[in-house]
């Protein structure tokens, strides 16, 4: 919100004007506007751009649910079409009602490789199988998790993908490598850094608040464009700085973790950390159907989402829950359990976190727009317009006092 006070008359300001900490902030707010002005704008349109396809839905549970064969059988039903050699590394339920339920396979590490506990996207040549759960018929999927990559922006018919596009426009700015994330993310910083600036900029002197929050026209061009600048950033002020700082946390998490004292689950539940097991000699570990209803016990309400499962005997189950009536993108719940002891490990209910720490885990979801519920998706929605609005109003006013002054100066 570029807010530097337009003169109640033409005269310039004497070069030997003192210094302020409101200039400086000024002076900082409207450079950093206009050499960043792009990248911002970008960041808002694509960010917009990409909300229209994740709509808000409330979790609800699939009317077949209670005739679904047991996970253990569905996973049996898979393996007969798996490739030989691959194991099965995790189940996800049906994604909508009369949709089939997947298993994945892939192959166990190398000797020597580390096990990637984190999840089934570190084993090799993954392979998804999907299952009717009612009638265990099988087949194998095309595409999917390890099946060709990512999409790519221009498709093989020279057409555009505009989604692929909106996303790494916004999540890399095209740029290839990590390079391009961080990029994204320092300009986070440097929105969350405006967002800051700009309240004090806008912040009215006594007896000036009620006109604050509105725009008068039929004024100079200068004041209509502060005033629009200023009331959209106020009225928005909340919301905007939530997705700037929620942006800038997606990208650099551990910092803002360490800084706030995160726990431990929060901590890791983008880069997994592996929960290694002891086989206990002489047992049977329990199976998936088993390690369910454990997890059920443990997220009351909660109905299974998807399992990761042991790829090797010295991994747990990791079990994902949600709750009917939860909106799609909200953290999940997860159990993970010790199939040889037959117990919880560790239970992470997002309902039961601490304020911090339920925070920092809803950040993607501020961020995205999701998993909140409508209200909060249409605030963020209209919020990616404000970038493109603050860069106009801002430059306009910086260009037509730059010519107003010029214009002095040429009749004095």
């Amino acid at each position: 919100m570029t807010d530097i006070p337009a003169p109640t008359d033409t005269t310039a300001k004497p070069a030997t004007a003192g210094f302020s900490i409101k200039r400086f902030l000024g002076f900082l707010h409207l450079w950093v506007g206009i050499i960043f002005c792009i990248p911002f704008v970008i960041l808002g349109i694509s960010g917009s751009w990409l909300m229209i396809d994740h709509l808000p839905e409330q979790f609800a549970e699939d009317p077949r649910a209670a005739a679904f064969r047991p996970v253990s059988e569905i996973i049996t039903a898979a393996q007969a079409l798996a490739p030989e050699g691959r194991v099965p590394v995790a189940y996800d339920i049906p994604n909508a009602a009369g949709e089939p339920a997947s298993v994945r396979f892939a192959a166990p590490p190398r000797q020597g490789e580390g096990a990637q506990q984190g999840g089934p996207g570190g084993f090799r040549g993954q392979t998804r199988v999907t299952v009717d759960p009612v009638s265990l018929k099988a087949q194998v999927a095309q595409g999917g998790p390890g099946g060709g990559g990512p999409p790519t922006i221009i498709r093989e018919d020279g057409s555009i993908n505009w989604g692929r596009l909106m996303h790494d426009l916004h999540g890399r700015m095209l740029i290839p490598g990590p390079e391009g994330r961080q990029f994204v993310g320092w300009l986070g910083v440097l929105m969350t850094g405006l967002c800051l600036t700009g309240i004090v900029m806008w912040w009215p002197k006594p007896r000036q608040w009620a006109q604050a929050f509105k725009v008068r026209f039929g004024q100079s061009a200068v004041r209509v464009n502060r005033e629009a600048h200023g009331a959209a950033g106020i009225w928005f002020w909340l919301v905007f700085f939530v997705v700037c700082f929620s942006g800038t946390y997606i990208v650099f998490p551990q910092t803002f973790n360490a800084m706030l004292g995160a726990s431990p689950a929060v901590r890791d539940a983008r880069n997994q950390q592996p929960f290694n097991v002891t086989p206990v000699a002489d047992a049977t570990p329990i199976n998936a159907d088993a390690a369910v209803a454990l997890a059920k016990d443990a997220v009351p309400g909660g109905i299974v989402r998807g399992i990761t499962l042991p790829a090797n005997e010295t991994q747990p189950y990791r079990v994902t829950l949600s709750r009917v009536g939860d909106f799609n993108g909200k953290p999940r719940s997860q159990v993970i359990i010790d199939p040889w002891q037959n117990k919880v490990m560790e239970t992470r209910d997002i309902d039961v976190y601490g304020t911090v720490d339920k925070f920092l885990a809803f950040q993607r979801q501020l961020h995205a727009g999701n998993g909140v519920g409508w209200w909060w998706f249409i605030l963020v929605f209209i919020s990616g317009a404000l970038p493109p609005l603050f860069v106009g109003t801002g430059i306009t006013m910086w260009w037509l006092k730059r010519r107003n002054k010029k214009r002095v100066m040429a009749q004095g």
